[in-house]
């Protein structure tokens, strides 16, 4: 997202928020730059001709010492410009014609750096006189945190020991916020690896806390998983409030979609009243239902909307009218950023913490952050490959399109709307003898139904067709027969693609076909706009209502011709992308879909641009993140390799405080037939089908391929339901229900895959046999996989060795944390996979197994053993 120095962004940016201005037009420029400063910026700016250039500047002493050049010509990147400038720090530019007076778009760029602490000079070309927008800054001194802390909290005899009856002193946890004091302390980065028991929520929780009331600063606290957001704002949160004395206020944020928009709700509630328009059960309720609630959070809905009809009333970004909106002050969304800005620690998942990123600070949903603990930290690299690029599918268009004209709802429709409401009013100008406006509101009527309505339905209608077509060619010639899975399948693209006969003639002409049947539909929409600004500019609509259908369908053209223009980019415009990893993914069966991918082959840099430069601590936790004792892979992978040549990251490793040597047992049937061999799956059956029977269910089954799972489900499921066992398959309900089940039914195996080798906590008896059907290393045709194995190759690493074998090496410590959960848990673990213990690779993947002993033995002493040990 770029923003440019002009009025027509910076006009909604709060200037009351900019720091008092000098009282002079300017002052002696050795006033604030040294000598050697000038003449470097009157080179710089002689070499760009005298055109603008921006400058990074280093203070000491209110002076500054040292300068950069950040960027050159007349347009401001004020996102990356903040990324890249630190508090206490100034931008400086010049101003070519010589008046140092800031426009208002100096002064709408100078809120956003004095909010961050930074200053803001202006000079002319010949750097001879400044006019300090923004002061240069002097930064508060940090007032460390005491390690006494901990002690105090921590301890044996500490305050959790008084407020929790259950607490057991754990060395690892009170290591673990010693750890997390000193980072805070330092401005710094930690990276740790915390066993299951560790107790790590707790661990960062209270020196956050301690350390956001301190500084009056906000930490931003983000996981992957809603079940640990749940746990923190239900259980721990409350724990600190409650009964350990901190004054805390903390804050879930959600994404905007998640609130309702107030003036939506309104504008259709009177439709509805004034028998413009009638709805269906469906949007009644939600109507009802917005009109009374508190926080306007689509959660407090007592059932899950569909999103047709959500999206009716739902918040948008490109629809928002901002302050011109007549419901601003109460809006749901605004009153929760209000919120959050006032809160010291603010919740989020790390999909929203990406997408907020891409914004500079304070403009995207999350208000500045200095201090940021990732939870779940595993996730990063996926979240940001997920969030940091860009795509489009088929179902996302066709949403997009019925929100215009919806087929099969059509009182849905915003054209069908605006048609009705005009008519409506054209009946009341009737009655007041306005033949101008009545005259109007019919041609205005005509062109939706003659023009604007048909091109959407007709192109809704075709897409189809036109994604059927792209689907069949790639199918027939690109994709290979045993890739497609029940109409399903993922294709990388690369230059060997795109340079294929097929792909330059028979896709790119039906590619083409759909850009020119959609932009038909653009130019619909825009023909349609022009008239409603006509409209409104003459007076033959009413303002406050017209100008929300203005609004609505700029934001629905734009983001189509976005949609469009990356469509043409991805298929008609695009070369070599080195940076980029492109794709295709289809989806088969009722989700029939066909999706299109442009992702960071390296997150790293990208990272480091947005993420860690704006923030001065960061504390990375997780359960799963160390291979071999090592977090090299990992630093690697999300861009922390400077960093920790820097000594700017520390690195903890914290053992899970569980005997696992006397609670679990970990096995490995020596007689399996290998993976990939025919008599796999029914081997695996038979065996399964023993083994949970003997040991009357209370068994957790992860599979990595949901083929293999409903087959040996097929092949046991009735055999168990003699024996006494259910047999429950992901899938076959929702995920808490399955979990539930599997904890207060005793005689249940539950058969899962990828989602269920992480996020379940299951204690006690209800779960005491772990299954690990095939070592996890990924799909070799994955296109992202494909991508970063062949860069690997290419820089002249391993790419077996360096990426696929720790990547699954963390997917197998995953898996395997799903037994013990609490000290008092015991279990079994058996893993069916045999290159564990018989390939020479199979060591590094054994590093990551519980403290215990290993035994290779066959599969009937297997079930012997484990009826032993559990019964």
């Amino acid at each position: 997202m770029v923003l440019k120095l002009s009025d027509s962004i910076t006009s909604n940016l709060p200037h009351d928020e900019v720091f008092p201005v000098a009282e002079t037009p300017g002052r002696d420029a050795e006033f604030y730059l040294d000598s050697g400063v000038i003449e470097y910026m009157r080179r710089e700016i002689a070499a760009a001709a005298g055109n603008e250039v921006f400058f990074r500047g280093v203070l000491a002493s209110g002076r500054v010492v040292e300068v950069e050049v950040l960027a050159r010509g007349n347009q401001m990147m004020t996102p990356a410009l903040s990324r890249q400038v630190k508090p206490g720090e100034v931008v400086i530019h010049n101003h070519p014609s010589g008046n140092l007076m800031p426009s208002d778009a100096d002064l709408g760029v100078a809120s956003v750096f004095g909010a961050g602490d930074i200053a803001f000079f202006i000079v002319n070309n010949a750097v001879t006189l400044v006019y300090a927008v923004i002061e240069p800054v002097v930064l508060e001194e940090v007032q460390p945190l005491s390690l006494d802390l901990v002690e105090k909290f921590f301890a044996a005899d500490g305050d959790l020991s008084r407020a929790m009856p259950s607490f057991e002193y754990r060395a690892e946890q009170a290591e673990l916020a010693r750890s997390i004091v000193k980072t805070f302390n330092q401005s710094n980065f930690l990276l740790a690896e915390a066993g299951t028991g560790v107790g790590k929520s707790l661990a960062y929780l209270i020196p956050a806390a301690l350390w956001a009331l301190r500084h009056n600063q906000r930490v931003v606290i983000s996981t992957n998983t809603i079940n640990l957001q749940e746990q923190l704002l239900n259980k721990d949160l409350p724990l600190l409030t409650e009964h350990l004395g901190l004054p805390i206020t903390a804050r879930l944020i959600k994404g905007r979609g998640n609130y309702v928009c107030r003036r939506r709700v309104k504008e259709l509630s009177a439709e509805l009243e004034a028998g413009v328009e009638d709805y269906d059960a469906e949007l009644k309720a939600l109507l009802g239902w917005a009109a009374n609630t508190v926080d306007g959070s689509r959660a407090d809905f007592p059932s899950l909307p569909s999103a047709a009809v959500w999206e009716m009333i739902a918040s948008d970004g490109d629809a928002c009218q901002f302050s011109r909106c007549p419901e601003f002050g109460d809006c749901f969304f605004y009153r929760a950023r209000r919120e959050a800005a006032n809160a010291q620690l603010l919740v989020v998942n790390h999909h929203l913490l990406m997408a907020d990123l891409q914004f500079p600070p304070d403009a995207g949903v999350l208000p500045r952050y200095e201090a940021l603990v990732m939870d779940e930290a595993h996730h990063l690299e996926e979240a940001a490959t997920g969030y940091l690029g860009e795509g489009v599918s088929q179902v996302g268009i066709l949403m997009l399109l019925n929100r215009l004209s919806h087929r099969k709802r059509r009182e849905l429709g915003l054209l069908r709307r605006l048609r009705r409401r005009l008519a409506h009013d054209s009946k009341l100008s009737g009655r007041k003898n306005n033949g101008r406006q009545i005259d109007f509101f019919a041609a205005l009527a005509a062109q939706i139904e003659g023009d604007t309505e048909p091109a959407v339905l007709m192109l809704a209608h075709d897409l189809e067709d036109h994604f059927t077509s792209w689907r069949d060619i790639l199918v027939a010639d690109f994709v290979p027969g045993s890739d497609v899975i029940e109409g399903s399948f993922k294709l990388r693209i690369t230059e060997q693609e795109r340079s294929a006969k097929s792909w330059k003639f028979s896709l790119t002409e039906k590619v083409e076909a759909f850009v020119e049947e959609a932009q038909s539909v653009v130019r619909a929409l825009f023909d349609l706009i022009k008239q409603l600004e006509t409209g409104l500019r003459e007076k033959l609509l009413p303002d406050d209502f017209f100008y929300s259908w203005l609004t609505e369908f700029r934001a629905a053209a734009v983001r189509l011709q976005n949609q469009i223009d990356f469509v043409a980019r991805f298929f008609l415009k695009m070369g070599a992308q080195s940076e980029q990893i492109a794709w295709i993914e289809a989806a088969g069966g009722r989700r029939r879909n066909l999706r299109i991918v442009l992702a960071p082959l390296d997150v790293g840099p990208l990272l480091e641009e947005m993420l860690y430069g704006r923030v001065k601590s960061l504390i990375m936790v997780s359960a799963t993140i160390a291979v071999d004792n090592s977090f090299d892979f990992y630093i690697n992978r999300v861009g922390l390799l400077d960093r920790s040549r820097s000594n700017l990251l520390s690195t903890l490793i914290l053992a899970s405080p569980f005997d696992y040597r006397k609670n679990v047992l970990v096995m490995v049937p020596r007689d399996l037939p290998l993976p990939n061999e025919a008599s796999f799956n029914s081997s695996l059956a038979f065996f399964l089908d023993t083994l949970i029977s003997r040991i009357g269910g209370r068994a957790l089954i992860l599979f990595t391929s949901y083929r293999t799972m409903k087959s040996v489900a097929l092949s046991c499921r009735d055999s168990l339901r003699r024996r006494g066992v259910r047999l429950l398959l992901q899938g076959e309900g929702q995920r808490q229900w399955l979990l539930a089940e599997l904890k207060n039914n005793p005689d249940t195996a539950l058969f899962a895959t990828d989602s269920f080798w992480e996020g379940v906590d299951v204690k006690g008896r209800a779960l005491e046999c772990l299954v690990i059907v095939k070592l996890p290393f990924k799909v070799p045709s994955d296109p992202v996989l494909m991508a970063r194995l062949e860069y690997i190759a290419a820089c002249g690493g391993n790419p077996f060795y360096d990426y696929s074998l720790p990547q699954t090496a963390l997917k197998l410590k995953q898996g395997i944390g799903r037994l013990v959960r609490s000290r008092d848990d015991r279990g079994i673990i058996v893993v069916c996979d045999r290159r564990l213990v018989e390939k020479s690779y199979g060591a590094r993947l054994r590093s990551v197994l519980p403290d215990s002993d290993l035994y290779v033995i066959s599969s009937g002493e297997v079930i012997k053993r484990a009826a032993e040990f559990l019964l």
